[in-house]
C-alpha cells in the first residue's frame, strides 16, 4: 500500500508579489487608509504558507496568525484586519497548485 504526498505548491514569490502590489486595492476587504506596505507582510504569510504548512487556512489560522506578528515589520495591520489579505494569498497559491 503506498500513500501519495501532495507536493507542496511552487510559487514564484517575486510573481507574487507583483501580482497583488496591482491587484490589492481591487478586493473587498481593502481599506484606502493602508498601502501595500501595510498588506505586504499578510501576502507574504499567505502565498509561503502552503509550502511552509500543510493543512487548510483555517485549521492553521492561529501559525499564520505568529507568522504574520513575527513578519509585519512596520505594517500597521492587526492580524484581524491583514487575515483576509492572507487567505486570499494562500487561495490563489492553492488555486493555481492545481490550474485546469
Amino acid at each position: 500500500m503506498t500513500t501519495e504526498f501532495a507536493a507542496p505548491p511552487v510559487i514564484n514569490p517575486t510573481a507574487e508579489e507583483a501580482y497583488w502590489r496591482e491587484a490589492f486595492r481591487r478586493e473587498p476587504w481593502y481599506r484606502s487608509e493602508y498601502g501595500y506596505e501595510d498588506y505586504d507582510p499578510a501576502f507574504r504569510v499567505g502565498y509561503t504558507g502552503p509550502m511552509r504548512r500543510e493543512g487548510e487556512f483555517d485549521q492553521l489560522e492561529r501559525e499564520l496568525k505568529n507568522d504574520f506578528d513575527r513578519v509585519r515589520g512596520r505594517s500597521r495591520l492587526r492580524w484581524e484586519e491583514a487575515r483576509e489579505a492572507t487567505r486570499a494569498a494562500w487561495r490563489r497559491v492553492k488555486k493555481n497548485e492545481h490550474p485546469h
